[in-house]
């Protein structure tokens, strides 16, 4: 059953409001823990706390934090974030070697970003290490919106990935410094669908393109038909807008957020299909990039390309190891 925001709101107020009467505390069960709507995590799983940075844990601090100055009252706040507290233990129950994979990748593309930002003297002038660098907060955004039930706003920055590492692969293959500067200005014209436009006319864009062509006959930025990267910029764009089927609350069917298994692995592919084309885009902005800075272990971008390829679904997976193997 679907519900009005008003219903939204009623449900809300009747079912998590309720909380703080008799037994129904943060300070664990009592006898009347059973009529309670929302229970507390038991004390022995390492989920149960939160934790604050100490001011030594951060790389530039101004002073020291003051602690609460107005504090918000303990309803709004158990109302703001008990959905999402549910689906986080729900998602990682179930889930937790696909939310460890996950977390793992976005480690190495920081990894990454460090390899990207080390083949350049100014990184802030480099489109591939600025992209790159924004790339990391939008695949960690990402994957904690998964763990928490906001798949749509997930599935979202996704998208962001996936059009600034377009571009930029663009720009840095060109090195067109006006294009640039227009694309740090925020000019309108400079889209996914520019770069998807722009790429191919580069040699080793080319090169790359008729390789696929001829070992699984598809294409990555091709209009017609439309490549792998125009046909998975479009699937994504449609969360972005929050295109009809495509809204949470068409997933869920229901307030929320709430915990869905399809959709919540559906993301993992969605993001794995990202990476892996986010990781060859740079490869072909910088074929001379391969080892990757800090660790251990030690690492390298062909490594973890062919890993992630690896891992995307059978279904999905040929034209991934079609693009993997045009480098040998």
């Amino acid at each position: 059953m679907r519900l009005t925001l008003p219903q939204r709101n009623s449900l809300r107020n009747s079912r998590f409001w309720r909380h703080s009467r008799p037994g129904c505390g943060s300070h664990g069960p009592s006898e009347n823990e059973d009529r309670c709507p929302i229970k507390p995590v038991n004390d022995s799983d390492f989920r149960a706390r939160r934790f604050t940075l100490e001011k030594h844990d951060f790389a530039q601090a101004s002073g020291e934090y003051e602690g609460p100055t107005d504090l918000i009252n303990e309803d709004t706040w158990k109302s703001i974030v008990v959905l999402s507290d549910d689906v986080s233990i729900r998602t990682s129950d179930k889930y937790g070697p696909q939310l460890e994979q996950m977390w793992e990748h976005w480690n190495m593309w920081s990894r990454v970003v460090g390899g990207v930002q080390a083949l350049t003297t100014d990184p802030t002038r480099c489109p591939t290490a600025i992209a790159a660098c924004d790339a990391g907060d939008e695949l960690q955004a990402a994957t904690y919106c998964a763990l928490t039930g906001y798949y749509r706003v997930a599935f979202s920055c996704l998208r962001n990935v996936l059009e600034q590492i377009s571009i930029a692969t663009q720009l840095e293959i060109s090195r067109d410094l006006r294009t640039f500067t227009d694309w740090r200005n925020g000019e309108e014209r400079i889209r996914f669908g520019w770069a998807a436009d722009m790429l191919p006319r580069n040699s080793c864009v080319g090169a790359l393109e008729r390789h696929i062509g001829a070992t699984v006959t598809d294409s990555l930025f091709g209009q017609t038909p439309k490549g792998l990267a125009r046909r998975f910029f479009v699937e994504l764009s449609k969360y972005t807008h929050g295109a009809p089927g495509f809204t949470d609350a068409d997933s869920r069917q229901s307030n929320g957020p709430i915990f869905l298994a399809k959709t919540f692995l559906d993301w993992c592919v969605a993001a794995l299909k990202t990476y892996a084309i986010a990781l060859h885009e740079l490869k072909l902005a910088h074929p001379q990039l391969n080892d990757l800075p800090w660790g251990p272990p030690p690492a390298t971008l062909d490594e973890f390309r062919r890993r992630v390829a690896d891992q995307i679904p059978s279904s999905d997976r040929v034209i991934f190891l079609s693009i993997v193997n045009f480098w040998r």
